[in-house]
Order: structure tokens, then C-alpha cells, then sequence
């Protein structure tokens, strides 16, 4: 498989309801680029009941809230 030389750590790409960026993690012990969400677009749902996601939370807890 030939490497695309054109992709960058500031590279963004949309996949469908979803923003993603490439980001350096270790896991393991051993470093890797892994895709990581930074947005997300449309309607997101849990168990057929919709939640607002986060990007981002101090706890895990906050990453999904249920939509009123």
C-alpha cells in the first residue's frame, strides 16, 4: 500500500456526521497515529434516543448528554 504523502498532524477530514484529525497517541508502550473526532454534524443518537456529543470532557461522563 503506497503512503499518501499529502496528510499532515493539521490535516482535517469529514467522514459522514463527523470531523476527524490524525493525532499521536502511545498505546502500550508504542506510539501511534490513531484518527481522532474534533466535531461532530447532524443528529447523534444512543439506544434509538438522541444526545448531544462533545468533543471533549474532564470526565467520560460528559461526552454524551441526552438531548431534551
Amino acid at each position: 500500500m503506497e503512503k499518501n504523502k499529502n496528510i499532515s498532524k493539521d490535516t482535517v477530514i469529514f467522514s459522514t456526521g463527523v470531523y476527524l484529525k490524525p493525532q499521536k497517541v502511545e498505546k502500550n508502550g508504542k506510539s501511534q497515529w490513531r484518527w481522532i473526532a474534533i466535531g461532530f454534524e447532524d443528529s447523534s443518537f444512543s439506544n434509538g434516543k438522541g444526545i448531544d456529543v462533545y468533543d471533549y470532557s474532564d470526565e467520560v461522563q460528559g461526552l454524551l448528554i441526552p438531548s431534551e
